[in-house]
């Protein structure tokens, strides 16, 4: 009998330490109740077993597709060998040649990896600049590249090596560019003069301080290529127009709508552009444009409201 209630009290001690061991590799501050009944002690073990666990990777390479380079993104597929690949370059790219040893891919997913995916939650990237979310990590690219309002911005001004999030930046540019921004309001035309050989102007709407504009200025070979882009952490779908008036009495004009980067780029706007023929430039290899910018909400079908420059 002795015996019998020996090996209990010792089961009972190994629970005990068991779950001991557990709770303090998820939480270090518990305290383990060491006269607790063993129905207590079975639930508690059951939460252990059922509860976060706290995981550690020393490579973030592993959770990469091997073709693209990119986060995994459900859903993943595998070759017959085992390497990974994202949703981007088996469905979207429709990709079926394994990079990695040239088997076929593309019609086998892996479940396990998908689930981990779904339920392994991060801290968002951007933390740094002031972000506090916390997401899944299938969830974590859409996030830091759409969602998070502390997506880090880099300054448009060349050689500046300022990143902030487009709050700061607005800020930055305020403080230490504000002889280089044309200033503008919302929904009303305004002027700029363009220099055929200039490849952009940084545009700052007086009053809204989370996003700012670049005017675009390309040389094609039927003339200057200009859009307007806007530099914002979050995507601003904004709407503009863009006058082009010649002295012979000849007007050109765009209505199109922004595209949002993080940083700035000399390549035309894919949302369409303003061709400017030579004949309109003056004699000091210039030209001008009316540019009115919608704010949130507005389209160019209320043009005719805005107060337009005559």
């Amino acid at each position: 009998m002795s015996r019998s209630l020996d090996g209990e009290g010792e089961s009972t001690m190994n629970r005990k330490r068991l779950r001991r061991d557990c709770e303090s590799t998820i939480n270090p501050n518990v305290v383990i109740d060491e006269n607790s009944t063993d129905e207590d002690d079975n639930e508690q073990i059951a939460d252990v077993e059922n509860g976060p666990l706290a995981l550690i990777l020393d490579n973030r390479k592993v959770l990469h597709c091997s073709m693209c380079d990119g986060h995994l993104t459900v859903p993943i597929f595998q070759c017959e060998n085992g390497h990974l690949a994202c949703s981007f370059c088996c469905v979207t790219l429709k990709r079926k040649e394994c990079y990695s040893c040239q088997s076929t891919i593309g019609s086998s997913r892996c479940l396990a990896i998908e689930k981990i995916l779904e339920v392994v939650s991060v801290k968002c990237q951007n933390s740094i600049y002031g972000c506090k979310e916390t997401v899944t990590y299938s969830k974590m690219h859409d996030h830091q590249i759409y969602d998070c309002y502390y997506a880090p911005c880099s300054c448009p001004i060349s050689d500046c090596k300022f990143v902030g999030t487009s709050r700061h930046l607005y800020q930055h540019l305020s403080g230490e560019h504000n002889n280089s921004v044309v200033k503008f309001q919302y929904s009303n035309f305004f002027k700029i003069t363009v220099n055929i050989d200039g490849k952009f102007s940084v545009l700052q709407e007086e009053k809204n301080d989370d996003v700012l504009f670049i005017l675009n200025n390309s040389t094609g070979s039927l003339g200057n290529l200009v859009s307007v882009c806007c530099i914002a952490s979050v995507r601003k779908d904004l709407y503009y127009d863009i006058v082009a008036r010649c002295v012979t009495g000849t007007t050109l004009k765009i209505q199109s709508s922004t595209w949002s980067s993080k940083v700035r780029s000399d390549i035309p706007s894919p949302f369409g552009f303003l061709l400017v023929p030579p004949y309109m430039f003056n004699c000091k290899g210039q030209f001008e444009l009316e540019i009115c910018i919608w704010g949130p909400g507005e389209t160019p079908a209320d043009w005719l409201s805005a107060k337009q420059l005559k």
